[in-house]
């Protein structure tokens, strides 16, 4: 929709273009909701619009948050999802990491890893996802975003110092409104079918050598990091010897490349 036509809705033409809207585009209904939000909220509150459309107040201020952020910018990404987004809307470097999945159309488990990867965390581990617990589960009333753009603050842009952190979020929630919560700790990709592996077209070279510096960088971040290298020495003989041969042989294949 034009900025134009977006100014002339009315209350009602938002409500009805978001109720319209929660069963195929989590996008618009953020529009929607921002935009209700800059004109017609007067006090009210995320949970008194999800009220109007039919969705929890958790997933109203969902949306309305990640297209406050990701709005003017989500077509730089043609490859991602509305969760991938929603996943990096509390990140300093979401714009990198944006830029990293959409170009090996990574999914959004892929992107927290090479995430954690570049910052030396221990894929092994279990990640700490405390700083994402900033989305309410209580009624807040709804704010102006930051920068005073309908748009949003973009990728690498800040949020507005007035959103509120607060601890306990319920994260059985249903951002994507498909059955998938980004947080869930039991998320996970279905398996493909037959019929989509056979629609698949076979990646690119481009695309296979965009896949391969990702996962080499998140080798080479683990290697790195120094609990690795201490406790390498410790490791079974085998396994010491088939590592150093496998990075041997990486070596040689690397001097090869021109």
């Amino acid at each position: 929709m034009s900025t134009t036509a977006a100014r002339t809705e009315t209350e009602q033409d938002l409500i009805q273009r978001a109720q319209t809207a929660v069963s195929h585009c989590n996008w618009e209904v953020g529009q929607c909701a921002g935009l209700w939000t800059k004109r017609f909220a007067r006090g009210r509150t995320d949970a008194d619009f999800a009220m109007l459309v039919g969705l929890t107040g958790d997933q109203v201020y969902q949306r309305r948050r990640v297209w406050e952020t990701f709005g003017d910018v989500s077509a730089n990404y043609p490859a991602l999802k509305w969760s991938h987004f929603y996943s990096a809307l509390n990140w300093d470097d979401a714009a990198e990491c944006l830029q990293w999945a959409n170009d090996i159309g990574s999914t959004v488990a892929e992107m927290k890893a090479w995430r954690r990867a570049q910052r030396g965390e221990d894929l092994t581990e279990v990640a700490d996802e405390s700083e994402l617990g900033w989305l309410p589960s209580d009624p807040v009333e709804v704010r102006m975003p930051g920068d005073g753009s309908e748009g949003g603050g973009g990728a690498g842009g800040t949020r507005s110092e007035a959103v509120p952190v607060v601890a306990g979020v319920n994260r059985q929630s249903d951002p994507n409104g498909e059955g998938y919560a980004p947080f869930n700790a039991t998320a996970m990709t279905p398996p493909p079918t037959e019929a989509s592996m056979a629609e698949r077209p076979a990646p690119t070279f481009e695309q296979i050598a965009r896949r391969l510096t990702g996962n080499l960088e998140r080798c080479l971040a683990a290697i790195n990091a120094d609990e690795f290298t201490d406790e390498f020495s410790s490791l079974p003989d085998k396994d010491r010897k088939r590592l150093k041969k496998v990075l041997s042989q990486l070596g040689e294949k690397a001097t090869e490349l021109h």
